[in-house]
């Protein structure tokens, strides 16, 4: 749209005839005439009377302009100081915007980093088995040391069977895997004693935290990438 046919709608969307507004602005009716024509460039006083009289800003009146209409009049002092306004703002907004996606982008790499590589949520585990209880007053190791513990000799062959027999039905295996080492060996107080669990292997287990960490990462990626293939459309 020219800036005749710009001025020409907002007059008659204030339902002025051209000598209202001629009279409003303080110019002749041949020249508000030539202007709407696209006959004549106004000066930057006289834009400056015309957007008065129209009750308008400036910025009202360049908005539906085509870029050959806004160059035509780019040397007037008022527009030339609007559209560098508007240039900078446009320029901060589409910085703005390529910062912010670069951070999406920054953030994707970070966390399937921090996913991928298991640094800060471990996946190594430190396993503990314990064959049974242990009652009170029996040492620690009694399922692995009771048959030493009987004196040797035929006579005591039925009390090791006996023995056999109670160690086997009490065996009771449990395995516990904790994340940081706890030592050789684990005490813990259970109902008819304790059990003692000792370090058996360091084992992989699976978080699901670091899979989540990845698959976010890359959603937030996408969102990166579609940022700068949106910029071009956007602050085309």
């Amino acid at each position: 749209m020219s800036l005749g046919e710009q001025l020409k709608q907002f007059r008659l969307a204030k339902k002025l005839s051209q000598p209202d507004l001629a009279a409003l602005a303080g110019i002749e009716q041949s020249y508000l005439s030539k202007l709407e024509n696209d006959k004549a460039i106004p000066s930057n006083e006289i834009l400056r009377k015309l957007t008065s009289a129209l009750d308008i800003n400036l910025s009202m009146l360049l908005e539906k302009l085509s870029p050959e209409s806004i160059s035509a009049i780019k040397q007037l002092p008022d527009v030339e100081a609007l559209v560098m306004k508007q240039q900078q703002h446009s320029f901060n907004k589409r910085r703005n915007w390529l910062l912010c996606s670069s951070a999406f982008i920054v953030l994707a790499v970070t966390l399937f980093f921090i996913g991928y590589s298991k640094l800060i949520f471990s996946e190594l585990a430190y396993q503990y088995e314990s064959p049974g209880i242990v009652k009170e007053g029996e040492h620690k190791g009694i399922f692995r040391d009771w048959a030493h513990l009987i004196p040797a000799g035929a006579e005591q062959q039925y009390l090791r069977n006996t023995k056999r027999i109670e160690m086997t039905q009490r065996r009771d295996d449990r395995v516990i895997r904790v994340g940081s080492w706890l030592g050789n060996e684990i005490e813990k107080p259970v109902e008819g004693g304790v059990r003692y669990y000792a370090f058996d292997k360091e084992v992989l287990v699976a978080n699901p935290v670091n899979a989540w960490l990845q698959a976010i990462a890359v959603m937030i990626f996408m969102i990166g990438v579609m940022g700068f293939v949106l910029e071009r459309k956007l602050f085309k």
